[in-house]
């Protein structure tokens, strides 16, 4: 499985980084993601609830940060294990200022196993896609709020 893809946010590649970079954040921003704890340096592990048919239910994450330059580009291993299987894999996302705006470009491949990997690549992908965006979606408003607040007297 390969995702890949871009996304525009309203707001400077700092900001990003740094709303990101804030574990208590990224509970909100990742869509079913309950929990999210640093359990060492540079590991993370989570739990997600996840409603989509087929795949629905709780599912363990752990992610670990391979490789870090700041502001501009991230690149992390991971497994995700639920009710209906797993997927591990890695992933990488790189900020690009534009003006007052960033560009977050993200690709991320993995292996599908259990009852995933029956289901049809296409549908997974999807799936995978559509969670991204909604976090991404989330991102900006979020963004945007703090930068509404900043900006009032």
């Amino acid at each position: 499985m390969k995702v890949t893809g871009s996304y525009l946010l309203n707001a400077p590649r700092e900001q990003v980084w740094s709303l990101i970079n804030n574990p208590a954040a990224l509970v909100s921003l990742i869509p079913g993601c309950e929990k999210l704890e640093q359990v060492g340096p540079a590991e993370y592990r989570g739990q997600m609830q996840i409603r989509l048919p087929a795949v629905a239910g709780r599912y363990e994450v752990y992610v670990r940060l391979l490789e870090d330059d700041e502001l501009y580009r991230r690149r992390f291993a991971g497994e995700v294990n639920g009710p209906a299987g797993s997927i591990r894999g890695d992933a990488a996302f790189a900020l690009q200022a534009t003006a007052d705006k960033t560009t977050l470009e993200y690709e991320a491949q993995g292996t599908v196993a259990g009852l995933l990997a029956r289901l049809s690549e296409r549908f997974v992908e999807g799936a995978a896609r559509g969670l991204l965006n909604q976090g991404l979606a989330r991102l900006d408003r979020d963004l945007n709020e703090i930068a509404s607040l900043r900006s009032r007297p």
